[in-house]
């Protein structure tokens, strides 16, 4: 194996991973960033960033829906979802781009592969070994899948991202806020959802009165 030395080894280009190796490098430190997967994490690829990208969608739906009440004369709306999938995609793509420009621009070394422990400063990356005085773990998290039988046939809220046509009915497992938010997508655009909860609102663990109003919300737009 190949050893390179760094001041600073970052394990995970999500937010925090690249916000701490541009930060260390703009002070001067030589840094290594290792990402096996696409940059900027969760929130850019399969969270915030495209789930609102979705949400606008719906919001257009929702708004075409009501346009006869404000005097707007339109026929009924039909949407597609590849296209939606294609323009998210791009701006993903557009987005994981700007990053890559960010960490070169900051002599950022970006070292693609699954990094492993070989001692408490050195790690191995494939054939090769990184040494570094400080080294950041920011892997985040990641879908635990659904411990049941036929739970592998479920899809995970990561796979609505990578769906190619919106499904004609939707059950959603549990009523958390991102079964609430794509849940609320899904109806706006057309599809038939029903929702299954172990209690008796949505949004458990928020303040009573905002999983009640959300969940009055959810009923306007169709989910049962």
């Amino acid at each position: 194996m190949t050893e390179q030395a760094f001041d600073f080894l970052v394990i995970g280009a999500g937010s925090g991973g690249i916000a701490a190796a541009n930060r260390a490098a703009s002070h001067g430190a030589r840094v290594a960033l290792i990402e096996p997967d696409r940059l900027g994490g969760t929130c850019v690829n399969r969270g915030c960033v495209p789930k609102k990208l979705s949400w606008l969608a719906a919001r257009t739906a929702e708004g075409m829906s009501n346009a006869e009440g404000y005097g707007f004369s339109i026929q009924p709306p039909e949407h597609d979802f590849a296209v939606l999938r294609k323009a998210r995609d791009r701006y993903i793509d557009y987005l994981n781009g700007r990053y890559a420009e960010g960490l070169a621009g900051n002599d950022v070394k970006l070292v693609r592969g699954r990094a492993r422990f070989l001692d408490p400063r050195t790690l191995a990356v494939g054939e090769r070994q990184l040494r570094g005085e400080r080294i950041l773990i920011a892997t985040g998290a990641r879908v635990r899948p659904l411990e049941i039988p036929g739970g592998d046939l479920a899809l995970t809220s990561d796979d609505f991202f990578t769906l190619e046509s919106r499904p004609k009915r939707v059950a959603m497992i549990g009523a958390g806020y991102i079964a609430a938010e794509l849940g609320g997508i899904f109806a706006a655009l057309g599809s038939h959802v029903d929702m299954y909860l172990a209690g008796r609102r949505p949004l458990a663990h928020f303040d009573p009165f905002i999983g009640e109003h959300f969940g009055e919300a959810l009923h306007r737009v169709g989910v049962n």
